[in-house]
């Protein structure tokens, strides 16, 4: 933990110290603003590389501090997805081939802050301190904060009216990462759903997510078909794309009879995996 402190007291003396000084004397100067960005990129990857390591301090609190994890991993995503909101006024910023005060912000904040963002997410829904319920809620919100951000993103991105196609691009970049980033959060509710409902009701609500998610995707195929990914495409990507692997996973786990849920076969057992010679075939409680 004291590396990593002192690591960013380095980076606060670099951007201070340097950057900053860089960009007083650039007076609009392309290569100064170049080098300054050029600093703030590499100061984003060693404040990631730092609070990492206070990230996975942070999620391993038990017992009082297992809410206070939960709260620090939902505030990482939220700051994660924040940061590729950023990425949007960066592009736009360095139109003119000059990186000023947005893209610098970028430049600092995604790699610092995006990488965290996904490590709070698999290792809250993957090694919960907080028990079921506090977890439960905590990959809801997690998921929910993915769900908002990106339709925010994705609004912000299709605003211009210039390279309309390359800003689709974009957006659908966005939605494949919310779609990575949803897949063990859907997987996590997906067992927790597995220990509360009844055979039934938990077959039926797998059969129609997954029937879902094919839907999604076979309106996906139609919209690519012009070479450009519009709505449909998007929609797949955030919302289709997780719940195709978790079920597709959960429907050749269950023909193949060794797993109950999609987290067995994607992740070898974790989480909510059910007990060896459970006879209900429901997990035996959140791990």
């Amino acid at each position: 933990m004291v590396i990593q402190i002192g690591a960013i007291a380095a980076v606060v003396i670099l951007l201070t110290v340097g950057a900053g000084n860089i960009v007083k004397a650039s007076k609009g100067k392309a290569e100064l603003l170049w080098t300054a960005f050029v600093v703030y990129v590499a100061s984003g990857l060693v404040l990631g590389w730092a609070l990492a390591g206070v990230m996975r301090w942070a999620l391993s609190l038990g017992g009082r501090g297992s809410a206070l994890a939960i709260i620090v991993a939902v505030f990482a995503v939220w700051t994660g997805w924040h940061a590729v909101y950023l990425l949007v006024a960066m592009i736009r910023d360095v139109a003119d081939k000059r990186p000023d005060e947005d893209a610098r912000k970028a430049a600092l904040w995604v790699p610092t802050l995006l990488p965290v963002g996904g490590q709070a997410v698999w290792s809250t829904v993957t090694n919960p301190t907080g028990g079921g319920a506090v977890t439960t809620v905590a990959a809801a919100l997690m998921l929910g904060v993915t769900v908002l951000y990106v339709h925010r993103i994705v609004h912000a991105s299709l605003q211009g009216k210039s390279n309309r196609k390359a800003w689709n691009w974009f957006a659908a970049a966005v939605c494949l990462l919310a779609g990575v980033i949803s897949i063990p959060l859907v997987m996590y509710l997906d067992g927790v759903a597995a220990r509360a409902l009844p055979g039934d009701w938990l077959i039926a609500l797998r059969i129609l997510s997954g029937v879902l998610g094919a839907a999604l995707g076979v309106a996906a195929v139609k919209d690519i078909s012009d070479k450009v990914p519009d709505a449909a495409v998007r929609a797949f990507l955030r919302f289709g794309l997780p719940l195709v692997i978790v079920f597709g996973s959960v429907a050749i786990a269950t023909m193949a009879g060794y797993a109950t849920n999609g987290g067995e076969i994607l992740i070898g057992g974790v989480p909510n995996s059910v007990p060896s010679g459970s006879p209900s075939g429901v997990p035996g409680g959140v791990r």
